[in-house]
């Protein structure tokens, strides 16, 4: 269709015209032109290519001591064909993934001296390792597991010591934080050779990867150094060029200032950015000074920018719309996995023996409570939902060290109403952080469930949880429960601490404050029919409770529904 509009040139053979595509053109098209099909290449080709890539001749590698480098280079390539043809390995890897594998290993092929002139090394087994958790990932832990193995396999045929990574490549192998952390540390030569951008496959559906790479320190939340770009799919935004243009030029300064940016749901804009991510590069550089140059479409123009050095970029995909991104997309990015699951066990290995021990058998507990009660009966329960309660419990302190936090600081002003539920004894810290978790659980639950499943308990901890649920939470008036969440209350502080502690302010000031919440409720005409008109009826003064009329001043309501927004 674009291309409709030179056919006139086309046919007059008056303009020079070279097309790159990745599928052919219809007859209209091709048939005014020359097209030339590229097969995919040879074995031989693709050794050329890797030797290219490597910075060698064919000669430089038939010439070291048994032709070890040769064989080397030889399985690498043969292993790549592997894990294309591969099916136990998602068909997400291009060529463009083994040609930055290839430089990665340049690096540690060629040692240049003060004349660069290189001295050839050897590859090693860790470093083709470390090459492939950089530029082939994205993909689950078994998965990865088993690319390993075919490069292991296939190199170690002919340089035996390679076959090591299949028996050790547990013990060598970094996690997904540390890994990219790495990454995004490279140094700026480095980072010319061969960093690419970074590409998050969320395996969540509600942006968990986005909290945890600020949780882990991969990303900084100072506004100075990190900028969140989010795109909303309201209809409205979606063909908002104003937008569009207003994000692309804020893109744009980033770019210049040398922040990281981290794009959420941006596919709209991605076309703009496509030198950008490709890092189609423009050089220009005397004595003195080095800039770098690249275009960003912003409107109906397009415009030189300059990248600075520090300039890093992460886009952030979720793993139920991976199947439906274009293989030249994937391809420009290094990709990593993020699961909540295999955060917390990553976390977990850093704890002392000690406490992990705690949290696997708390975990186990859990899960025989869940498996009792009925994971069915917990709205929006899935696989995370566990794994995220027992992520919370592990803190960071001050020197960047990770521990096992104590009970009283994971509190927030809905959870401390729990507080005489939670702490039955308190010198129980397994049995704390249990009812910690189980009243989290719990929130979860509708009144009927609990209802049906509590005569399913012993006695006493049918009482428990009655009284937990019934009495320390709310679940039957939206008004009460705003109330808690924006209000400080010290109606869980007994009088005996009140007389202990002085300073009770600070001792509430401690809480965690919880600033965003999913409500799970009927169908309703009322609250369907919310707006800022119509609030006070629900905010409603009461004289049993004089104090409920200030939570109207603190709320506002924002109703999609009634706005035609599904």
């Amino acid at each position: 269709m674009v291309l409709k509009v030179l056919h006139p040139y086309l046919d007059e053979c008056k303009v020079a015209f070279v097309a790159v595509a990745n599928k052919a053109f219809d007859a209209a098209n091709a048939n005014r032109m020359i097209c030339i099909y590229r097969s995919l290449p040879s074995a031989e080709d693709q050794k050329v290519l890797a030797y290219g890539c490597l910075g060698l001749q064919l000669e430089q590698g038939q010439s070291t001591t048994d032709n070890s480098l040769d064989k080397i280079i030889y399985g690498l390539c043969h292993g790549y064909r592997q894990v294309l043809r591969s099916s136990d390995i998602p068909h997400i890897f291009h060529d463009r993934d083994f040609i930055y594998m290839l430089r990665e290993l340049r690096f540690e092929l060629m040692n240049l001296n003060e004349t660069e002139e290189a001295n050839i090394r050897e590859i090693t087994p860790l470093s083709l390792l470390r090459a492939l958790e950089d530029n082939f990932n994205g993909v689950r832990v078994e998965e990865f597991d088993r690319l390993v193995d075919i490069f292991a396999t296939v190199v170690g045929e002919k340089c035996y010591e390679f076959r090591s990574l299949i028996d050790e490549k547990q013990q060598c192998r970094r996690n997904i934080p540390t890994i990219l952390r790495n990454s995004m540390k490279l140094a700026s030569a480095r980072r010319r050779l061969y960093g690419r951008y970074k590409l998050i496959i969320d395996e969540s559906n509600d942006e968990s990867a986005v909290r945890l790479l600020f949780q882990c320190g991969i990303l900084n939340s100072d506004p100075n150094q990190t900028t969140v770009f989010r795109m909303s799919d309201f209809p409205d935004d979606i063909d908002n060029d104003l937008r569009h243009v207003e994000i692309l030029s804020n893109i744009k300064l980033c770019m210049e200032t040398g922040k990281t940016i981290l794009m959420i749901n941006t596919g709209r804009i991605h076309g703009a950015l496509y030198d950008v991510f490709n890092q189609n590069f423009s050089i220009m550089a005397n004595e003195e000074s080095r800039k770098t140059f690249s275009k960003v479409a912003i409107g109906p123009k397009t415009v030189d920018v300059v990248v600075h050095e520090d300039f890093q970029c992460i886009v952030h995909i979720k793993r139920s719309e991976f199947k439906d991104i274009p293989a030249p997309f994937l391809s420009r990015f290094q990709k990593y996995s993020f699961s909540i699951s295999d955060f917390y066990l990553i976390q977990l290995r850093e704890l002392s023996s000690e406490e992990q021990k705690l949290m696997r058998d708390i975990e186990m507990k859990t899960r025989s409570f869940i498996d009792h009660f009925g994971k069915e009966y917990f709205y929006g329960f899935n696989n995370d939902t566990l794994y995220s309660c027992l992520l919370s419990l592990i803190k960071r302190n001050v020197q960047d060290e990770l521990y096992l936090s104590n009970i009283h600081e994971n509190y927030n002003q809905l959870t401390i109403q729990s507080k005489a539920f939670i702490e039955q004894d308190i010198n129980n810290k397994k049995q704390c952080f249990l009812f910690y978790i189980i009243s989290k659980l719990l929130q979860l639950a509708s009144p009927e469930s609990m209802i049906f499943k509590l005569p399913t308990f012993d006695e006493s901890t049918s009482r428990l949880l009655c009284q937990n649920y019934f009495y320390q939470q709310e679940h039957f008036n939206i008004e009460n429960f705003l109330d808690r969440l924006i209000s400080t209350s010290t109606s869980v502080i007994n009088d005996n601490e009140l007389n202990m502690n002085e300073n009770i302010e600070q001792k509430l000031s401690n809480i965690n404050i919880t600033k965003k919440l999913m409500i799970f409720t009927r169908t309703s005409s009322s609250i369907m029919s919310l707006n800022k008109q119509t609030k006070n009826d629900l905010f409603r003064k009461n004289d049993e409770y004089d104090g409920m009329e200030h939570v109207g001043d603190k709320v506002n309501i924002v109703n999609l529904v009634s706005h035609g927004y599904d």
